[in-house]
């Protein structure tokens, strides 16, 4: 039996003894998986989404913000309307975060800085909006607030050549899991607070616990060992790789 096989199969078994775990259970990342970085047409996709869905919502509340707000004319109607689109983006960045580090070790390494991005892009449009008034600015501005805030959690690239798209389901279902696992955990912990600590059911509670503490923990190792089967773990070794 092959790799790929055991993994399948690993998943199957899964499906049979955690059949809830692969219903409504939805993760906000990584809609998009590519080879390398850049080497494929499909890279694209995220930005022109961004763009097409962003630049828009930008232009409605700059008008918005003239109609309601008298005081904002010109520029800062408009640098307005995209900090307003950053503080959005920063507003649902800890809800993916979250996802991210329970259900992918590596993949939480390499975006868990983004707050931290956002915040240095909202102060330098705040600052923008108050003394430069810079288009050009506000423009560079918005487009890495877009790749940190959209683009960067939409697409997952850096998977090697020979990765098909069986390994890109696999890898994605185990994440699933490992996100349920983790949500079943609080879960748990929550009816242990509220349990009597003499009773039965506190006993079993804390006997589930475990088990699915367990669950939980092979199945993010899981994850991460197939993560260094499937991508380049860093640029540095992408490049590497085709040099």
């Amino acid at each position: 039996m092959n790799q790929n096989q055991q993994v399948a199969q690993y998943l199957q078994e899964l499906k049979q003894q955690y059949p809830q775990a692969f219903k409504k259970n939805f993760l906000l990342y990584s809609q998009l998986k590519t080879k390398g970085i850049l080497d494929e047409r499909k890279e694209l996709i995220p930005l022109a989404l961004a763009l097409m869905i962003f630049l828009p919502c930008s232009y409605l509340l700059t008008l918005l913000l003239k109609q309601h707000i008298v005081f904002l004319e010109g520029f800062q109607s408009g640098g307005s309307a995209v900090l307003c689109i950053m503080l959005f983006f920063m507003l649902i960045t800890p809800i993916i975060l979250k996802q991210i580090k329970h259900s992918s070790i590596s993949t939480y390494q390499q975006l868990k800085n983004t707050p931290f991005k956002l915040t240095i892009l909202i102060l330098l449009q705040s600052l923008n909006i108050a003394f430069m008034e810079s288009w050009f600015l506000q423009g560079i501005l918005f487009y890495f607030a877009m790749n940190f805030g959209f683009v960067k959690f939409y697409k997952e690239n850096l998977f090697r050549e020979n990765t098909s798209k069986e390994n890109y389901y696999y890898i994605q279902e185990i994440r699933r899991v490992a996100f349920w696992s983790y949500k079943q955990n609080f879960k748990l912990y929550l009816k242990l607070i509220f349990s009597s600590k003499n009773s039965k059911q506190h006993q079993l509670l804390i006997e589930q616990k475990q088990k699915n503490a367990q669950l939980y923990v092979h199945l993010m190792n899981y994850e991460n060992k197939l993560c260094m089967r499937y991508k380049h773990t860093d640029i540095e070794k992408y490049i590497d790789s085709i040099m």
